[in-house]
């Protein structure tokens, strides 16, 4: 008989793309309503602004990180699912490490280009306080009239999405599998190493790619952020290769969540939205 844990890896294969991306919005939405305190303390200890504890600030560009993040999830879970699909030629079968950690790095990078602007608008909100429908014109008008502006930082953006979605569809489920299949450890434990471990080592290999874009993306008229080569010059005097993991802390905890969450809630919440993929 066919282990439990791969019949579930074999129905989630069977989710059409709109059912994957109906389970990513669900995603998306848990996971910014639990983080998005962190998401600003990360923020602001990469562009050395104070950090406060008041839950206005704290939970400031909530709106458009929540929609940022639903469309993100939205589309890295289709678009892993379109590649998945391309490398096993529409057949189900398992995919092997390097396969499912491919599928989610591509499908990663492509939704990086809707990731730009939306961080973008999020952090200037965070920095200055301006309302949704405000910042995205405050934007432009900096940049000379150019909706070209809401995408600085884009090429970091698609590096890091790249990255992030390796880890959270890709590096962790494999971890987890590793530790149940290989070293019999419980589902729990199993859940945990796979948080951990994806968390840890995407945070800390997509670090710098973000310290770079938040610092562009805070200074849209690039007085002290230029270009990304100007940018990394500038972390550099600033503080040595350190200050490209600043706010890593905040980062890494977020992304262990984020592990834990993605994993979770598309194991516990696709059996019950599409329940005729796992009778």
């Amino acid at each position: 008989r066919t282990p439990p844990r791969q019949e579930m890896a074999d129905a989630l294969q069977r989710l059409s793309q709109v059912e994957n991306t109906i389970v990513g919005i669900a995603v998306g939405l848990v996971d910014v309503s639990s983080t998005q305190w962190i998401l600003y303390m990360k923020n602001a200890t990469q562009q050395k602004i104070p950090l406060t504890w008041d839950p206005r600030v704290l939970y400031r560009g909530y709106t458009v990180s929540a929609i940022s993040m639903c469309v993100l999830t939205g589309m890295q879970f289709p678009l892993t699912s379109m590649v998945t699909k391309a490398i096993t030629g529409g057949k189900v079968r398992r995919l092997s490490d390097g396969e499912q950690i491919g599928a989610a790095f591509t499908g990663g990078v492509l939704s990086g280009v809707v990731c730009a602007p939306m961080e973008l608008v999020m952090i200037q909100q965070q920095r200055f306080g301006t309302s949704l429908l405000a910042t995205p014109a405050k934007v432009v008008a900096e940049a000379g009239g150019s909706p070209l502006g809401l995408f600085r930082g884009l090429s970091m953006s698609c590096g890091r999405e790249g990255v992030f979605t390796a880890g959270m569809l890709g590096l962790g489920p494999t971890l987890k599998r590793y530790a149940l299949e290989e070293l019999k450890w419980s589902p729990y434990a199993s859940t945990l190493f796979g948080a951990v471990g994806g968390g840890v080592c995407v945070a800390t290999i997509s670090h710098p790619m973000d310290t770079i874009k938040t610092c562009q993306q805070g200074d849209i008229l690039g007085k002290q952020y230029g270009g990304v080569a100007a940018t990394a010059k500038t972390l550099l005097e600033q503080g040595s290769a350190g200050r490209f993991f600043s706010g890593w802390s905040f980062r890494t905890g977020r992304m262990v969540i984020q592990c834990f969450l993605f994993d979770e809630v598309k194991t516990r919440l696709s059996p019950v939205l599409f329940p005729h993929h796992f009778a």
